[in-house]
Formats: C-alpha cells, sequence, structure tokens
C-alpha cells in the first residue's frame, strides 16, 4: 500500500510538471489567435487520448462512450473547452504567473459550487478563503494595471472565468461520479477544434507552429492527464490539491528561465495570499489525516 501510495505521489507530481509547462509554449507562439491556439492544441490533446484508449481498453474502449451520460460528457467536455479557452486568452492578456495564481483559486470555487450544484457542505474555512483570495487577485489585479509589459485588467476577469469554469468541471465529474474521464476530455478537445473551425475560424499556420501547437495537445494535455487519472487512484484528495498548487510556482518559473518573463511585484504578493487561502482550506483535513495514523 504504501509503495501504491509513492507512485500516486509521483504521478500526480509528474502531471502538475507537464502542466506547468503551458505558459512556456504559450510564449512561443505569441502571435497565434487564442482560438486557434487553443483549437489546435485540443486537436493534439483529443487524438492523443483516443489512441491512448484504443490501446490500454482496446475494444472496451468503444463500450465506456457508449456507457457514458449525453449530458455529463457534455456539460464536463464544454466546461473543459471553454476554461482551456479561456486560459490560453488570460495568457496573451496578462503574465503568466498572474493567469496560475489566480487559476489557483479554482479549487476553492469547486468547493462553493458543490454546495450549491450538489448540496455538499461548505465549512466556513472555504468562504474566509474566498475573501483572501480576492484580496490576492486585487493585489494581482494592481500589480497587472500598472506594468506595461502585460495587458489590461481583462486578463485578470478571463483568468477569473477560466479558473470558474475548471471549477465548474471538477465538480461535474463529482456529479457524474460514473464518468470516466477520458471521454469528456477527449469530447473537450476535438469539440473546440470543430467549434472554433466552424464558427470563427482557423488562421493558417505555418508548419512549425502547427507542429509544436499539436505537440503540445499530447505533452501538456494528454500526457499529464493520463498520469493524473492513474495517480488519483493513491492519492488523499488534499495532498492532490497541495502537489498541484505547485503549477502557480513552476509555471512562472519555466517561463522566467526560458523567455525571461518577470511579472510585476504585486504579484508575487498577491500570489502568496492566494496560495496561502488554498493552504487554509486544505488545513484541517491534513490534522484530521494525521491523528488518524
Amino acid at each position: 500500500m504504501r509503495d501504491d501510495a509513492s507512485r500516486g505521489l509521483l504521478l500526480v507530481a509528474g502531471a502538475t510538471f507537464f502542466w506547468s509547462l503551458s505558459g512556456v509554449f504559450a510564449r512561443w507562439l505569441p502571435q497565434v489567435d487564442p482560438w486557434t491556439f487553443n483549437a489546435t492544441r485540443g486537436l493534439g490533446m483529443g487524438v492523443a487520448l483516443l489512441l491512448w484508449m484504443a490501446w490500454e481498453y482496446r475494444l472496451g474502449a468503444i463500450r465506456l462512450f457508449l456507457q457514458s451520460d449525453p449530458r455529463a460528457l457534455l456539460i464536463s467536455g464544454g466546461f473543459f473547452a471553454l476554461g482551456s479557452s479561456m486560459y490560453i486568452l488570460a495568457l496573451q492578456l496578462s503574465s503568466v504567473a498572474a493567469a496560475s495564481c489566480i487559476g489557483a483559486t479554482s479549487g476553492i470555487f469547486a468547493a462553493l459550487m458543490a454546495r450549491l450544484w450538489l448540496g455538499e457542505r461548505t465549512p466556513v474555512v472555504f468562504y474566509i478563503a474566498v475573501v483572501m483570495a480576492i484580496v490576492g487577485v486585487v493585489l494581482i489585479a494592481v500589480g497587472e494595471a500598472s506594468a506595461a509589459t502585460v495587458g489590461s485588467l481583462g486578463g485578470i476577469a478571463v483568468s477569473l472565468a477560466y479558473a470558474l469554469c475548471f471549477a465548474g468541471q471538477s465538480v461535474a465529474l463529482r456529479r457524474y461520479s460514473a464518468l470516466r474521464m477520458e471521454p469528456a476530455m477527449i469530447l473537450g478537445g476535438l469539440g473546440v477544434y470543430l467549434m472554433v473551425r466552424f464558427t470563427v475560424g482557423l488562421e493558417p499556420l505555418a508548419l512549425g507552429a502547427l507542429v509544436v501547437l499539436l505537440f503540445m495537445g499530447v505533452i501538456q494535455l494528454a500526457v499529464p492527464m493520463v498520469l493524473y487519472m492513474r495517480g488519483a487512484k493513491h492519492v488523499p484528495a488534499v495532498q492532490m490539491v497541495l502537489i498541484t498548487m505547485a503549477d502557480t510556482v513552476l509555471n512562472p518559473l519555466w517561463v522566467w528561465l526560458v523567455h525571461r518573463e518577470v511579472p510585476a511585484t504585486s504579484v508575487f504578493w498577491g500570489g502568496g495570499v492566494i496560495l496561502l487561502a488554498i493552504g487554509v482550506t486544505a488545513w484541517p483535513s491534513l490534522m484530521a489525516a494525521r491523528y488518524k495514523r
């Protein structure tokens, strides 16, 4: 059991590492329209997960799709498609550090949504965390507004929108617990590609940009999703939250190392407050788990 727990922690940590590469990829292709960017990335993820399901489940992959609740697939896949699109737009309107820190509030929003949608009890500590997170977002917004190297406050608003979308996706997956995550993610990835292609349209891409975006879909979305699904079976939810919090540090760190992007000082203060807010929500569970040993 201890080996399973250690393996699960490594898998979740690996998923967090690959997720944290989003900013590096986004800064490599700043000239690509955000809709085309995310549609092509979603195509790469969808195709990669389809191939993985065919290899992992053989003919059983078809059964997983047929047994899925269409409404659940639509809701979960829809949240992913919209949230991932908002995320790429946020990276183009604000610094990677700001987008990552604000995106970390999705776990707090998920707890509140679960109260409204699922009727789950939300401890008072989560409401305290929401107030702290809002203070952190305000600090980040002040820094982003005064920084000449990033976009306007629109990036903050878009970052909050994608945090809400990913919170909705998490609650949807909890609501439809029988739903396997792979079909929903495939539907979301391929769905956003088809939606963009037949609505706003895709801008022409150079071969190099096309390869990078497809590769991003595989490395930054499909691979970590498989790692996360396998690791989540052996890791308590509170530990997963704490591990994935590392994205708020790793994402801007990689961008600084590769692209030399330095966010405003207040982004660090705001990010620290948001991380503290998330830590506040996890602390009671950590203490409870400790006393059970």
